[in-house]
């Protein structure tokens, strides 16, 4: 990062020397090859977040078919629900220092030792309050939304929520700081651990309480490898004497954000545990499966929403909003293409590769997939907007969104099983999107068209990049013998 600022730096003196003829045009050619340069630099970024999720994703698969094949739908089910819980206790227990983590830490003037033992007293208190909280829900309250929970699966659930906040707070370091390869190998070693553990442990027989088990295995693994990484970042995380200024700036921070984060995990995981209030176990993991389906259509968007997060914290005066636009154009197309691709992939091979019991979580996905490509443009945006220290918004839009969840999952759930679920959450996330979408243009003080259409000579280079595909793929033509 130093050697970025030094290069912008360079090329602003090279900018105002532009006045006196061949030196501005030397400027002019630094200042284009700077811009290239920097769009390069995020583009390599992508492509290494992208990679680690293609990675994470094939284990992933891998874990889904063996969930699927092992433990059947019902299986699968208790699975969604307890992941569900431990994701929101990791939510929750976080108290939004991920965020605060990445923000702080993409900025080279702020020193760690200033600012992170703030945010990991705050992270411990999360934890206890989040933990304490699981123990009064399941053991005292026990309510009918978390029947198919039986209580190792809770005690699993609790033990892995701070686990899975440590490894949170590593991740956001590693984002902060531009280590997006690192990242990815540590959420590599977090998946692969996971299905591994849950191999090992297949030996003790076929339950979830082993998958669960597995998971939090894996959650342990990789934060034991992200804190070999970062020694030196996390040394004196003890001494809250030297950032007892900070304790207040980092929750005041975080909390902006938190709340809409809060919200936006129930926009996106309230129907499960609506579904298994209504329905049973087995609808959950149906519904669950196509959820996870429809969910890989993020899988670039997130990584372009990852990159640009500490990207745009760095650049606001240096032409993010032009770089913001074109991101967003670009997120579109290929959100549409990958789209319909799901959609007709599931179609043909979800019940091939899943089982045949899994058939009924086609429409799922389908009815799914208009909302999952609305917000593969709010995820990006969410970020640039977070990047702009405009977290304000998420919260506000978030919970306007979750009304619409609340309302439509009680109504349409009850009448239409898992098929309304997936209409109650395509809804809820067109609302929040179209309105994340609004305070961008907003921000950005730019037209709807360069915000979301692709311009000629964008449509023309993926024209040109798919007949230079179609090209490399033909057979080599065997030359005519003499």
């Amino acid at each position: 990062m130093p050697q970025e600022l030094s290069c912008t730096d360079r090329t602003k003196a090279l900018v105002t020397e532009s006045a006196s003829g061949t030196a501005g045009d030397q400027g002019k050619d630094v200042l284009t090859k700077d811009a290239k340069s920097v769009r390069g630099s995020f583009i390599s970024n992508v492509a290494a977040v992208l990679g680690g999720q293609a990675a994470c994703a094939a284990v992933a698969l891998a874990t889904e078919i063996c969930y699927a094949r092992l433990l059947g739908p019902g299986g699968r089910g208790q699975i969604s629900l307890c992941l569900m819980a431990i994701a929101f206790g990791v939510l929750a227990g976080g108290m939004g220092g991920e965020g605060t983590i990445i923000l702080w830490s993409a900025d080279p003037r702020r020193r760690s030792t200033v600012w992170l033992p703030a945010v990991l007293l705050w992270g411990l208190l999360g934890c206890i309050l989040t933990c304490s909280l699981w123990g009064v829900v399941y053991w005292k309250w026990h309510p009918t939304f978390l029947r198919s929970i039986n209580p190792t699966l809770a005690v699993i659930v609790l033990l892995s929520i701070p686990a899975g906040v440590l490894l949170d707070y590593q991740i956001g370091m590693f984002v902060g700081e531009e280590r997006f390869r690192t990242r990815a190998s540590v959420a590599i070693a977090a998946q692969a651990g996971g299905l591994a553990g849950f191999a090992v442990l297949l030996f003790f027989g076929r339950s979830a309480e082993n998958a669960l088990w597995g998971n939090l295995l894996g959650i342990l693994a990789g934060g034991g490898i992200a804190a070999a990484i970062l020694t030196d970042s996390f040394r004196g995380f003890w001494r809250l004497g030297a950032a007892r200024n900070s304790l207040l700036p980092t929750l005041s921070f975080a909390m902006r954000g938190h709340f809409g984060n809060v919200a936006s995990f129930f926009n996106y995981r309230l129907d499960v545990f609506v579904v298994n209030y209504y329905l049973d176990s087995t609808q959950v993991g149906l519904y669950a499966l196509g959820v996870v389906i429809s969910e890989a259509l993020w899988q670039i968007p997130g990584a372009a929403a990852v990159a640009l997060f500490p990207r745009t914290a760095r650049t606001i005066d240096e032409g993010a909003t032009n770089f913001t636009c074109l991101i967003m154009r670009q997120v579109l197309l290929i959100a549409t293409v990958s789209a319909i691709a799901i959609a007709i992939g599931s179609w043909l091979f979800l019940p091939l590769i899943f089982g045949e019991r899994f058939r009924p979580s086609i429409a799922v996905v389908w009815l799914l997939l208009p909302g999952t490509l609305a917000l593969s443009l709010g995820r990006v945006g969410v970020s640039d907007l977070a990047g702009r220290g405009k977290s304000g918004y998420s919260s506000v839009f978030s919970l306007s969104a979750l009304v619409v969840t609340i309302a439509l999952d009680l109504i349409l759930i009850p009448r239409m099983g898992i098929q309304g679920a997936s209409l109650a959450s395509s809804a809820a996330y067109l609302t929040n999107t179209i309105l994340i979408l609004a305070a961008l243009k907003y921000e950005l003080k730019v037209t709807w068209r360069s915000l979301l259409v692709p311009t000629y000579a964008e449509l023309a280079s993926y024209q040109h990049a798919w007949s230079r595909f179609r090209e490399w793929m033909k057979p080599a033509t065997a030359l005519p013998s003499s």
